[in-house]
């Protein structure tokens, strides 16, 4: 007889809202995680600027992804749209027994003159220094409309849904790579994550699992697009099109990673089962730990799953469809640089160690190839959603074979902690 899956055992529903797509996704508990349900819905193009639209467009599709995938549950976990979440580093004089959030968003409301009370900010203290004998706390703050908050709380409740926790894009990729620097020693290791979507670019930089920095630039997929739609005289979905069947020509999409399941877990057991016989206690994972397998695949030096493969720099031209769109991806590049030097700023020159690459337009490989090119540090491609394979050719993968680093926030979410 085949039990269904209780609800307990799975992952709240995590729903990565984009400016192109919403993706959704469910894994289930244990170890090793694998995914239980994915869905993924595109934003028509004639709706993406219009947000009254993009409700209902939500309100009307999500209900019926949630059926027909097979999604279990009703507590969901969000990431709103990026445009409507205001990431920004805050300088706050330091106040004996202050509530930092608080002292946060009373000054981020002062700055965008807001009526108080009318954000809900969030603030994280990331170091401190001093100025003119004053004592500051520099913290990492996100605020959002607290009317925009609660229209995803009711439009969840109107699918009789529950939200249980509401987390930012650039919190919930740093959170999808979480399992692989839990050692004391990844806190040295300075990453940035940079998720190239087609609204635009999401920033963030770590010590190891704790976010420092992050920054989103309304410079994408979307400003390419307009590029060769103007020099082709073509509409906006047309050069689209002619921009992604013409780069998966020039660099196919890399191959997933996704490590296979079935072999690596009957070679654990085996393990298990040899030590038992000799009277040793096997290596088990506790608590919210990874398996012990991928321990012991980075102890050995290969690579994780989570990284497709390594991004070498280039110096050739960007072209996009016969279109040179470099001095756009120069921009892109300087902001990149600009946040760069602000974290060495901060924390005593401090350097990136590696950068990884996410997002649906980390997919162009000259495109990631002329970033990493600019920052000169070592580069790489995530995958974060082969962590949850049963391989690479499973068919629940969004696009079995290949890497799919554009999943990353919904990744992060469905291990991002939870409200209630």
């Amino acid at each position: 007889m085949r039990f269904s899956m209780l609800p307990s055992q799975l992952s709240p529903i995590a729903i990565d809202i984009g400016t192109a797509s919403v993706k959704m996704l469910q894994i289930t508990g244990g170890e090793p995680p694998v995914i239980h349900a994915l869905a993924e819905l595109e934003i028509p193009e004639t709706i993406r600027g219009d947000l009254e639209k993009r409700f209902d467009f939500l309100a009307q599709e999500i209900p019926g992804a949630i059926r027909a995938h097979d999604f279990k549950g009703r507590r969901v976990i969000c990431a709103p749209l990026a445009s409507q979440v205001l990431v920004q580093p805050v300088q706050i004089e330091r106040v004996n027994g202050g509530d930092e959030s608080a002292l946060a968003a009373a000054q981020l409301e002062s700055q965008l003159e807001c009526i108080p009370g009318s954000l809900v900010v969030r603030a994280r203290e990331i170091a401190q220094g001093s100025r003119d004998g004053r004592i500051f706390t520099e913290s990492l703050c996100w605020a959002m409309a607290r009317e925009d908050s609660m229209r995803y709380v009711d439009l969840f409740k109107s699918m009789r849904c529950r939200l249980v926790g509401m987390h930012p894009q650039v919190c919930a990729m740093v959170n999808a790579f979480s399992h692989l620097n839990r050692r004391a020693s990844d806190s040295t290791v300075c990453t940035m994550y940079v998720d190239l979507g087609w609204g635009g670019m999401k920033i963030s930089v770590a010590h190891g699992n704790e976010m420092v920095f992050a920054k989103q630039v309304q410079i994408g997929g979307r400003q390419l697009d307009g590029l060769v739609a103007e020099s082709s005289g073509c509409d906006m979905v047309t050069a689209r099109m002619r921009r992604v069947n013409e780069g998966m020509v020039a660099s196919p999409a890399p191959a997933s990673t996704a490590r296979d399941r079935s072999v690596a877990t009957e070679g654990l057991a085996m393990l298990r089962a040899g030590m038992g016989q000799a009277g040793e206690s096997a290596l088990e994972p506790t608590g919210n730990d990874t398996p012990a397998m991928v321990e012991t695949d980075r102890r050995r030096g290969s690579a994780p799953s989570e990284f497709a493969g390594t991004v070498e720099g280039a110096c050739d031209k960007m072209l996009v469809a016969g279109v040179d769109c470099s001095e756009l991806v120069e921009s892109m590049a300087d902001e990149l640089t600009m946040c760069a030097r602000y974290h060495g700023s901060l924390f005593g020159g401090q350097r990136i160690d590696r950068v990884v690459f996410l997002g649906g337009e980390s997919r162009s490989t000259m495109l990631c190839r002329r970033l990493a090119e600019s920052l000169n540090v070592p580069a790489q491609l995530g995958d974060p959603i082969a962590r949850f394979a049963e391989g690479p050719f499973d068919q629940k993968l969004p696009d079995p074979g290949n890497a799919a680093p554009g999943w990353a926030a919904a990744c992060g979410l469905c291990t991002s902690p939870v409200d209630f």
